[in-house]
């Protein structure tokens, strides 16, 4: 049986390859943004090319069920969902969407895609 659940979450660099990755296989809440100080952040974004754009603690992931959800926590500059059939969809701020295998999370400007 094929999982259709993501294990990997992967940086995309400009030209859509593979920049860096973060296993979420097993786990139940992963926070996205940059460490600065005192906050620690499970994909922390803080070198990349648009970090500018990216709030502190700007989104985060959580597991329920058998899928995972993305929830912008109040940032700036939001967070966008591409769906494999490649339209792109606006999240509003505390409304979780539901993740699928292959969408693409933009924060801010930076690219994350679930693999």
């Amino acid at each position: 049986m094929v999982s259709h659940t993501p294990v990997e979450l992967v940086l995309l660099n400009e030209e859509g390859g593979r920049q860096a990755s973060w296993e979420i296989y097993g786990k139940n809440g992963i926070v996205i943004g940059r460490d600065v100080g005192e906050n620690h952040v499970t994909v922390n974004l803080d070198h990349t090319t648009y970090a500018g754009m990216i709030d502190i603690e700007h989104a985060v992931l959580n597991f329920s069920g058998d899928a995972w959800y993305i929830e912008d926590i109040s940032s700036q500059n939001g967070i966008s969902i591409q769906k494999n059939d490649g339209r792109k969809y606006k999240i509003s701020s505390g409304k979780p969407c539901r993740l699928e295998l292959g969408d693409i999370i933009f924060v801010g400007l930076t690219r994350l895609q679930l693999l």
